[in-house]
């Protein structure tokens, strides 16, 4: 037999913009409540109706579910049915950062019977999600709060479904982003010195300014000064048995308590050569204090 359906329900956190259809949530999950009614508008009572309900959200024309759950409702003796679809909390940041969708279908077959956007009551999911997918925080602690996950490089195999959305709203890279031991920094070029941050969700490495270095306490002397050397002078003049100033010369020898100054070497200059000593750590860093940074799903 087929059917068609009217949903009836209270407004808490989400309702349906349409007459036919409505819906509420609270921490429990998403209530939907309903009248059954076969296609000549008559309420199908005390009886067993197959439904599937269907949540799911538009990205870049691709279509996600978010929850699925097919279920045999039994009507009451008014034709009402009341069922509470029990969404996985890790879920939750689907509904602050996308528009949702609820799709019921009934009977057997199954048919479709209502197709409707959700709307947020005002503030509602916000207060529940805190802050938008992809946001980054310092965090204090060891164990993760429900919806984040470490930015520690980890697959996003090990995060599971729940990161599905996540890795596509970042641009599907290979791993979740890593930030340990890293500092943030903004985007694009800066107004008061005009460098460039790194591009969004890209690591830049360290570097140091060129700059210049004074001579500090480093010095060559150098300038006028002069060299002594020994010389040759004569002894014992006799006999000549050879050349005065040969070397076998009998009457030739060293005087070693003499010498002689050469000329002065005029003003120059030397080239110092090598390197100064280490000193420091093997990076520039400025003071800092240990966190975790995490991601919001």
């Amino acid at each position: 037999m087929k059917s068609k359906l009217l949903l009836l329900s209270f407004l808490m956190l989400l309702t349906v913009a349409t007459t036919f259809a409505q819906t509420s949530a609270s921490q429990a999950g998403i209530a939907v409540q309903g009248i059954a009614r076969d296609i000549s508008n008559t309420a199908i009572t005390s009886k067993d109706v197959n439904f599937k309900f269907t949540i799911y959200y538009l990205s870049s024309n691709t279509t996600y579910e978010n929850f699925t759950e097919t279920k045999t409702l039994k009507t009451d003796a008014f034709g009402v049915f009341s069922h509470i679809l029990n969404v996985n909390p890790d879920k939750n940041p689907d509904f602050a950062n996308y528009q949702m969708f609820l799709k019921i279908e009934a009977g057997t077959p199954l048919v479709e019977i209502s197709n409707e956007a959700l709307k947020h009551v005002p503030y509602a999911i916000a207060a529940n999600n805190g802050v938008p997918m992809g946001s980054v925080m310092a965090f204090l602690g060891d164990a993760l709060p429900a919806g984040w996950i470490f930015c520690k490089g980890q697959t996003w195999a090990s995060v599971g479904d729940k990161g599905l959305s996540l890795k596509a709203f970042l641009g599907n890279p290979a791993l979740v982003p890593n930030l340990q031991g890293m500092f943030l920094r903004g985007t694009g070029t800066s107004p008061v010195n005009g460098q460039a941050g790194p591009a969004l969700n890209v690591a830049q490495g360290d570097g140091f300014k060129e700059h210049l270095h004074d001579k500090g306490t480093i010095s060559a002397t150098g300038g006028e000064h002069k060299h002594l050397y020994k010389d040759k002078n004569l002894k014992n003049m006799g006999s000549d048995n050879g050349t005065d100033i040969s070397d076998t010369d009998n009457d030739y020898n060293y005087m070693d308590d003499e010498r002689t100054t050469p000329n002065l070497d005029g003003a120059h200059t030397h080239t110092i050569a090598g390197e100064t000593g280490l000193k420091g750590i093997n990076e520039t860093r400025p003071v800092n204090h240990g966190v975790n940074y995490i991601i919001k799903l």
